[in-house]
């Protein structure tokens, strides 16, 4: 066996192992239909010492498995929910099968579904394939099969993905790009009743057990710690996923609340970095209507909260996320609309007292450049590198207004002009803050570089923010 760790699969293999009796299938999709090669079986591949492990640490690693492949194959048989993946030694409601298909569900991976013919989900494995419906097919109305059955579907999936093998390692997370992105909006605004979408469509899971504070005090400290936003999301989703058996629309714990409202921004923003751009349930905006319902909530419980910087209306959250979905819309009269939805949000929010106004002015700006309105584009862009100025921010938020100021310049026919903002931007950028927006500066001072004709320097820079990008997986700046 090939324990090379920077071996990679085209196709991941996803299935409920020891408590299913899979072992042998699985070792045999590993060995004949891979060749060792192809397919990725977790305890095929990577033995594990599984007293021993750290239950987070062994979930990033089969997060980035899922990643990488092309093709992710889900073998549904048994009945159980499968192994708890343990937060300080607290068994939490998400398995590491669970895990894999989030991924899978996050990343809108190919995915094929399988059912053995004694598959009987319990009702915590039922309640899991329901929250995430739409990202897998309607596994009820799969026949059941035999192994070999099976094994003859799995086969012909597998050829089907080599051929296509892209000799890419890094699969970029906007792959299905603006196409898909239209269609989710179509479906969510054109044929639909309520045309918001809400986290996981605002699914609840009926428990016995309410959710341990324990985990989530654990959880919140190691997304605190964490840098690579992949990483973040993954706990992010065990933590929500403990909230959900409690939901938050009549919820009147106050802790609680606090704990959607804290992990849903968290989502949201880490999310943002990640490119989860679309109307689907694990994207950004349905992240930012469920935090609006959960400080909607909180505040009737508590109108002090009211004045609470955490409990605002996230209008400049909200706006970043349409217009980033608006960029994809190829349809114009889609796209204008998602930009005047994301001017209200941001102007809602401007009328709220001691406002961070810069941040929300540099999402304008960023609106009004992609609705081609330069002269506008520039005074929002030049008002925010003023405010931090006046207003002594830290050099890497100065630096972050002065690359967009530099881009909206380039925009604006002024190369020289736009050069010189983005090299500023980028040097002011390097002395801290979050890496995706050096990633995002480095980007956009490689097509500065470009357009005045430094060929050298432009790709120079373009390398260096992929290489930024994925080291944080920050994949929306790739």
């Amino acid at each position: 066996m090939n324990n090379d760790d920077n071996k990679t699969f085209p196709v991941f293999v996803s299935s409920l192992c020891r408590r299913a009796n899979l072992e042998d299938l699985r070792a045999k999709i590993y060995e004949y239909i891979g060749k060792k090669t192809y397919v990725y079986v977790d305890e095929q591949f990577k033995h594990r010492n599984i007293p021993q492990q750290e239950d987070l640490e062994a979930a990033d690693e089969l997060i980035s498995r899922v990643r990488e492949a092309n093709t992710f194959i889900c073998i549904l048989g048994g009945s159980s929910h499968g192994s708890a993946i343990e937060i300080e030694e607290y068994p939490s409601n998400v398995s590491f099968f669970e895990i894999e298909l989030f991924q899978a569900a996050l990343l809108q991976k190919e995915i094929h579904v399988f059912v053995r013919d004694d598959f009987t989900p319990d009702p915590k494995l039922d309640a899991l394939l329901e929250i995430l419906r739409f990202a897998f097919p309607e596994w009820r109305s799969i026949k059941g099969q035999s192994e070999s059955e099976i094994m003859l579907g799995v086969e012909q999936v597998v050829e089907k993905s080599i051929r296509r093998r892209t000799s890419k390692l890094l699969l970029q997370l906007h792959a299905p790009i603006n196409r898909l992105v239209q269609a989710f909006y179509t479906a969510r605004v054109s044929h639909s009743v309520n045309p918001s979408v809400f986290f996981l469509d605002s699914a609840t899971e009926s428990r016995s057990v309410q959710p341990r504070i324990e985990i989530l005090r654990s959880l919140d400290k190691s997304i605190d710690k964490q840098t690579n936003e992949e990483k973040r999301l993954s706990r992010l989703w065990i933590g929500l996923r403990e909230l959900m058996a409690c939901g938050y629309e009549n919820l009147s714990d106050e802790e609680l609340l606090r704990y959607w409202n804290h992990l849903l921004a968290e989502w949201a923003r880490a999310g943002a970095w990640y490119g989860l751009h679309a109307d689907t349930p694990l994207g950004c905006l349905a992240a930012l209507n469920s935090l609006t319902r959960v400080r909607e909530r909180a505040i009737t419980l508590n109108p002090k909260m009211s004045g609470s910087a955490d409990m605002a209306y996230p209008g400049g959250a909200l706006a970043s996320s349409k217009y980033s979905i608006a960029k994809r819309l190829y349809v114009k009269s889609d796209r204008e609309s998602r930009f005047i939805e994301a001017i209200h949000d941001i102007q809602r929010s401007l009328d709220i007292p001691g406002v961070d106004q810069s941040g929300l002015l540099a999402i304008r700006g960023s609106i009004f450049l992609q609705m081609g309105k330069m002269s506008d584009c520039i005074k929002d862009y030049k008002d925010v590198v003023r405010i931090r100025r006046e207003n002594n921010f830290a050099d890497n938020q100065i630096g972050e207004a002065l690359c967009e100021l530099g881009f909206g310049y380039l925009r604006n026919y002024s190369p020289r002009k736009g050069l010189r903002y983005c090299q500023e931007g980028v040097e002011m950028l390097r002395h801290g803050g979050h890496p995706g927006f050096l990633a995002r500066g480095l980007r956009k001072l490689a097509v500065a570089y470009f357009v005045n004709g430094r060929m050298g320097k432009a790709y120079s820079a373009k390398n260096e923010a992929i290489s930024v990008a994925a080291k944080y997986g920050v994949y929306d700046q790739i």
